[in-house]
């Protein structure tokens, strides 16, 4: 099986050295602790490398990005026309953060930056609407988060499945071929650490403050990885669940 991955940014290069370069490589890292037979092809898509042929791989997941999905850069353009054409398909498509943001955005939902400010830390969500591949279940998920904007309007169609009072669409499906979700499961407690860290004179002391406290609650990185992988079918279901 083969996972596409169109990678929508590059790591500040003060981060490179302790995490990597694209956020591609984040992913694989994780899902290969799942699934090692799992293979992946990686499209820049922040400089303009979209797939063709949409058979070229099994699946499809749009990580994350400083841009916003609304942008009019040629870039984001494109991709939101190629997820219009994913989506008509129905190849399996996930989307994580600007990914999330960019399917809700081309399918005719609406993102702006939201006027609650930064989401950063651990965002604790309620599970709204618990389906058949989120094995094993749970009533809430705790990921990891860096955002501005929002989800304010979920697509014709989509069925929202987890969201807070801070972010109400933080996790939608739509149809059975398209998932999406505002957090980072592929972050590591590390790197939002550094996140937070690099916001600290924008956060106030008081925001920065809070945003690290939630670092120490645990996270589930590890489960909502495993969902995703179920739900674009590279993933049996029965096979071992998380700890």
């Amino acid at each position: 099986m083969k996972l596409g991955i169109l990678d929508c940014d590059h790591l500040d290069a003060d981060f490179t050295e302790r995490f990597g370069r694209v956020y591609s490589e984040m992913f694989i890292s994780g899902f290969r602790a799942l699934q090692p037979a799992l293979t992946f092809r990686v499209w820049a898509a922040c400089e303009g490398a979209l797939p063709a042929d949409l058979a070229e791989c099994d699946a499809w997941l749009i990580t994350g990005s400083r841009h916003d999905a609304y942008s009019d850069l040629p870039w984001v353009v494109a991709l939101r026309e190629w997820i219009v054409r994913a989506d008509a398909a129905q190849v399996p498509l996930a989307g994580v953060c600007f990914g999330h943001q960019a399917i809700a955005q081309a399918l005719g939902g609406a993102v702006n930056k939201s006027a609650k400010g930064w989401g950063l830390g651990v965002a604790t969500n309620p599970v709204l609407a618990s389906q058949p591949w989120m094995v094993p279940g749970s009533e809430q998920i705790r990921i990891l988060a860096s955002h501005q904007d929002q989800v304010e309007t979920l697509p014709p169609g989509a069925l929202r499945l987890a969201g807070n009072d801070f972010c109400p669409n933080f996790m939608f499906q739509r149809g059975e071929h398209v998932v999406a979700i505002q957090g980072h499961p592929e972050f590591s407690v590390e790197y939002d650490r550094a996140l937070i860290e690099k916001r600290r004179a924008s956060l106030g002391e008081a925001r920065y403050q809070a945003c690290l406290a939630t670092l120490e609650s645990g996270v589930d990185s590890a489960l909502v990885l495993r969902w995703l992988l179920q739900f674009l079918g590279l993933l049996p279901a029965n096979q071992a669940a998380v700890a």
